[in-house]
């Protein structure tokens, strides 16, 4: 389940976009889908994206503070999830959805 956002200022209580961190590295076959299924929300202005990349020292520190083990992976809120299929992503971008 998706937490629901924070309200940020000017806006109403449990609106806005849902920040998304995504956990990426530049060998990953699976990381450019969802990278790019992600960021045509947050261009939408439907969630906060910000990508990390394993590949450099700052995004693996961040995965080991947010417990990612494998990429593709998203952290809403506290929780981390691993997108490592298909179907996975597609999920977690239906609820996404609403």
């Amino acid at each position: 389940m998706i937490p629901t956002p924070k309200p940020g200022p000017g806006s109403e209580p449990g609106r806005g976009p849902i920040r998304v961190e995504l956990f990426t590295h530049p060998v990953c076959s699976g990381c450019r889908e969802a990278a790019l299924a992600l960021g045509s929300l947050a261009e939408a202005g439907r969630i906060e994206l910000v990508q990390w990349s394993l590949a450099i020292p700052a995004g693996r520190a961040r995965a080991a503070a947010a417990g990612v083990t494998s990429v593709p992976s998203v952290v809403v809120g506290s929780q981390c999830r691993e997108l490592a299929s298909r179907a996975a992503l597609e999920a977690f971008l239906a609820e996404l959805a609403g």
